[in-house]
């Protein structure tokens, strides 16, 4: 969450001494207040959004409107969409704020890992594409960088697909230094009136040149993948030898003439103007609830009460009474169930009426919950296994193969990180497993799930040791997918210790997205699993959990409240 960069300090009352500056989270909501145009923005940054599970998780759709121009020479309005095929996730806020501190590079390197492990990341490319007569008929200005185009009323078409399958070899050169401009575009892609966009294009040329010099466009990662003739010379780090005697058009020489329209050059659509052309905003900017109303009402009750928690924790940090007022006065202007909410989270004065009518409208696409997978897949997901000396050797090893044939990462957790034997084996090396990691070194924060595999001797380690205990209990609270076999299946029963969550007592049995088997059976370790709804085996159950990302019946009955974590 980005903060103002001025600080503001508050207004001094007549004859009184000058206070200090507010908090940084004051003038957050006190810069949000004065600039009623985010309205809409920070309930997106208070939502689910503000927080992704990872960047492959991550939708992407661009903020600013393009235009494309067909054959015809007819022009239309446009925005790109990014949408991840493995589903739109979030983390939950207890879990975003442990793993700030516990790794601050886990995006980044759960990106690198996937890509590094053949999981590669997918996102269908989709455009929302508005025929230019149409551009007043909306009751928002489709050039407002402020505001979405509702997918009920301009639907969302999916024309390609890109993946990520390799990543860098060195980090600064093909990383550091790529420069994006919007002002790179292709034939057929041109420019709308937005004015965030027309600023942008202004502004991110010079930028790049600061940043990395006047022939950055030189540099390797940035280098168009075609060649390009112009008549740049000169300057620092210059890459190219040019050959010849002229650096400009027209010249004598007829030289390296601009590139037309039928070549393949850029040419920019001739907008017609009818009447004097300024530099103004429509009326239809100066609406700054309407969307964030229809934003608010689209969320499931999960994501509402997520924005909820998220409003009070920041609003927990603020010491101006004033704050939590001017918060809550803007809220009850968009929905008065969450202004009141959120008001007495805080200790705020508590609104009684909606200030303005809430149209009561929904689009689809603005919840998460709208982009589930195609089909239920645990592909890329992270899967903590726990083991100990003496471990139940034939469940692991079926789990785990079926995990990565599932195409899932699994990762060996145990006491140490040097090799740990099974049952009925004697300590002879090779014999056991080494693990990725021991219980201290990785927290269940950095994974999807976590699998307690059984043996007697393992789960009376286990059952004792404090951070196993966490390890399950904070998976619990942070509604993960949980399994376990044999004597696993105790210990996990005595970590959460809930009455509402019950466990195995023979075969297979699933409680709050906790799948347990106390008899472990051959049938139900197969190396194949079709994950489905309403599949009765072990595997299956356990990776159908997964797949849903989180076992939201938790939090809504209360369950991961009561547990500590």
């Amino acid at each position: 969450m980005k903060f103002p960069d001025v600080i503001h300090a508050a207004k001094p009352e007549p004859h009184n001494e000058v206070p200090q500056a507010q908090s940084a989270h004051n003038n957050f909501w006190d810069f949000q207040y004065m600039h009623s145009e985010a309205t809409h923005m920070f309930h997106w940054a208070m939502s689910d959004r503000g927080i992704p599970r990872s960047y492959r998780m991550m939708q992407g759709f661009g903020v600013n409107t393009f235009t494309l121009e067909n054959a015809q020479g007819e022009r239309f309005f446009v925005k790109f969409h990014y949408t991840p095929t493995l589903g739109v996730h979030s983390l939950v806020w207890d879990e975003a704020l442990k793993l700030a501190g516990q790794d601050p590079d886990f995006h980044r390197k759960d990106l690198m890992e996937a890509i590094d492990h053949g999981a590669f990341p997918k996102y269908k490319f989709g455009i929302q594409v508005l025929p230019e007569s149409k551009e007043h008929d909306f009751d928002f200005d489709i050039l407002d960088a402020t505001k979405i185009w509702p997918e009920d009323i301009i639907p969302v078409r999916y024309i390609g697909e890109f993946e990520l399958n390799r990543n860098v070899d060195e980090f600064f050169t093909e990383t550091e230094q790529v420069a994006f401009c919007t002002s790179h575009i292709v034939p057929g892609i041109g420019f709308s009136d937005d004015p965030l966009l027309q600023g942008r294009n202004f502004s991110y040329q010079d930028t790049q040149i600061t940043r990395l010099g006047v022939n950055w466009e030189e540099l390797p990662i940035n280098r168009p993948v075609c060649p390009v003739m112009n008549h740049h010379r000169d300057g620092a780090m210059k890459h190219t030898i040019t050959r010849g005697n002229v650096n400009y058009w027209p010249n004598r020489h007829q030289a390296v003439p601009p590139a037309t329209k039928d070549e393949g050059g850029y040419v920019e659509y001739a907008a017609k103007v009818a009447g004097m052309k300024q530099r103004t905003k429509s009326a239809k900017f100066k609406d700054h609830i309407s969307q964030a109303q229809l934003f608010v009402n689209s969320m499931t009750q999960v994501e509402r009460n997520h924005m909820i928690n998220a409003f009070g924790f920041e609003l927990d940090h603020c010491d101006d009474p004033i704050v939590y007022e001017r918060l809550t006065q803007r809220l009850a202007e968009i929905d008065i169930g969450l202004a009141q909410a959120v008001a007495e989270m805080v200790g705020g004065p508590v609104p009684q009426e909606q200030t303005r009518p809430n149209h009561g409208r929904k689009t689809k696409g603005v919840s998460q919950f709208d982009y589930p997978p195609e089909k239920p897949t645990i592909a890329s997901r992270r899967i903590a296994i726990l083991i100990a000396d003496g471990y139940d050797s034939v469940t692991f090893t079926a789990v785990k193969a079926a995990i990565k044939g599932a195409g899932a990462l699994p990762f060996v957790m145990g006491p140490r990180r040097s090799e740990i034997f099974p049952a009925g084996e004697t300590k002879k090396p090779g014999s056991g497993v080494v693990p990725d990691h021991h219980f201290e070194g990785q927290r269940s924060t950095m994974f999807d799930a976590l699998f307690v595999c059984g043996g007697a001797d393992a789960c009376a380690t286990m059952a004792k040791t404090g951070r196993v205990m966490h390890w399950i209990r904070e998976a619990f609270g942070h509604l993960k997918a949980i399994a376990a076999t044999g004597e696993a299946v105790d210990v996990v029963g005595k970590a959460i210790a809930l009455p509402e969550v019950t466990v195995s007592q023979d075969g297979v049995h699933e409680s709050y997205g906790v799948v347990t088997m106390k008899n472990v059976r051959p049938d139900s370790l197969t190396d194949a699993v079709h994950i489905a709804k309403d599949s009765k085996g072990f595997l299956e159950q356990v990776f159908y959990g997964i797949s849903q990302h989180r076992c939201w019946a938790r939090e809504l009955d209360g369950l991961n409240a009561q547990v500590a974590y």
